[in-house]
């Protein structure tokens, strides 16, 4: 069995009111009308200029809407999200910090042992609660796995083994302050399930949309190889010695990249300044 601790690693931010849909949807480039309980979708809080400040997963509850962010990003959301609350919002924001947040990845009889049903959540974000505990479906991307939320006892504890980095690096998942920064934007990210290009105006929609319309994306977040060791922050060079991009995070010889365009197709060789030769594996969209 594959399990995380990552109760570091996510951000529970509650949001609460009779507008709080409405509120995130023109705070967010995601499309969450009709967003019905038990069901969760990813969205992206952006500036202006179409930068991200946080990757968010909505998960929608009775009376309010739980969102799992990044843990490094949480004082600049909460933040974030209050100074543009309107004089007629109906909108609270507030602060969760749960007893644990578990990644459970592989093993679907301990999940459904710890839910004691074995009626699971089965599509990306859907969630439920059972025995004090949320259980949320992982994102495709993670491979098969939930991520558990509550109050675990010291048996459901013992399970926490897994390395989480080398997991998330390599499937591909962006992580703050890394790949997620507003050194970069959603497409550039590989974000386009968390992007809509129907709905209406949106914090930082223009850029967003300019830059899908005309199909210029300046950089393109990938998963490289090497056979060597990689270190976040290596440079990576094309065979004519151009910057090609820059190492993000890395976990031994598998590591994620920020790439230049035209350098970011599956295969592609490159090296470090060090003369380490680099493959990309596979651009990043999720």
């Amino acid at each position: 069995m594959t399990c995380f601790d990552l109760s570091n690693y996510f951000s529970c931010i509650r949001l609460r009111g009779n507008t709080r849909l409405d509120f995130l949807q023109r705070m967010s480039t995601g499309d969450l009308r009709g967003l019905s309980v038990g069901e969760g979708r990813t969205t992206v809080l952006t500036t202006p200029i179409g930068r991200i400040v946080d990757w968010l997963a909505v998960l929608a509850d009775t009376d309010s809407l739980l969102l799992l962010g990044s843990a490094g990003a949480k004082e600049k959301t909460l933040r974030w999200l209050r100074k543009h609350i309107f004089f007629n919002d109906d909108v609270q924001v507030g602060e969760e910090t749960p007893a644990t947040i578990l990644g459970i990845f592989d093993e679907p009889e301990r999940v459904a042992a710890l839910a004691g049903t074995t009626t699971l959540p089965c599509t990306p974000w859907s969630h439920c609660l059972a025995d004090g505990k949320r259980f949320v479906r992982a994102p495709v991307v993670l491979g098969e796995g939930w991520f558990v939320i509550g109050a675990l006892d010291a048996s459901d504890a013992t399970c926490v083994n897994g390395d989480w980095e080398r997991h998330r690096i390599h499937s591909g998942y962006p992580a703050f302050p890394h790949e997620i920064s507003e050194d970069y934007i959603p497409l550039e990210t590989g974000l386009w399930g968390s992007v809509s290009f129907a709905k209406g105006c949106y914090t930082g929609q223009e850029v967003i949309a300019r830059m899908e319309s005309r199909g210029q994306i300046a950089k393109k977040l990938c998963v490289v190889t090497s056979a060597m060791p990689l270190v976040a922050g290596d440079e990576l060079l094309s065979q004519t010695g151009d910057l090609a991009g820059r190492v993000t995070s890395a976990a031994g010889t598998v590591g994620m990249a920020y790439l230049r365009t035209a350098f970011a197709t599956p295969d592609q060789v490159l090296e470090t300044r060090a003369g380490t030769q680099v493959r990309v594996q596979r651009v990043v969209q999720i």
